[in-house]
């Protein structure tokens, strides 16, 4: 077996011709905005609830929730304006919290755009919406977190 020293995407070597660090990897902080949203028992299918708007840039990080369990709709649908289920997409019965993303998982480390399934970084800002897959089935509400590193 080889005995080998190496280094994790966090050190440069300059030396080594070793591309620049992604300050938003080493330095990025992480911020967090805090929701409600509510919806009504007449709301109807097709309706739909702008959660936040986001860099484009950002990584999503893990602390990111959305409290489902007193929403008005049996089916959680969250995701862009033209991409409905581009981020959630489970129904209530499921879990009570939605996490989209988890410690570890595929979504590790990737920008914002990416995980909504984007080919390429739009620029600016991206608004989060929840959607009505269908009419609801009670006056409800959905606290969420989002949590993401930015810098």
């Amino acid at each position: 077996m080889a005995v080998v020293m190496t280094k994790s995407n966090l050190f440069r070597s300059p030396h080594d011709g070793d591309q620049l660090i992604d300050p938003l990897i080493t330095k990025g902080r992480v911020i967090i905005a805090t929701g409600t949203v509510s919806n009504e028992s007449t709301d109807s299918s097709g309706s739909s609830y702008r959660l936040v708007e986001l860099p484009s840039d950002c990584m999503l990080h893990e602390g990111t929730f959305f409290d489902v369990e007193n929403w008005g709709y049996a089916q959680v649908v969250i995701g862009t304006k033209t991409d409905t289920t581009a981020l959630v997409n489970q129904t209530k019965a499921t879990e009570d919290i939605a996490q989209p993303i988890a410690i570890g998982d595929a979504n590790h480390a990737k920008r914002l755009w990416e995980v909504l399934g984007m080919a390429e970084d739009p620029g600016g800002a991206i608004a989060l919406f929840a959607h009505a897959a269908a009419g609801a089935t009670g006056a409800g509400s959905m606290p969420f977190r989002i949590s993401y590193i930015y810098n």
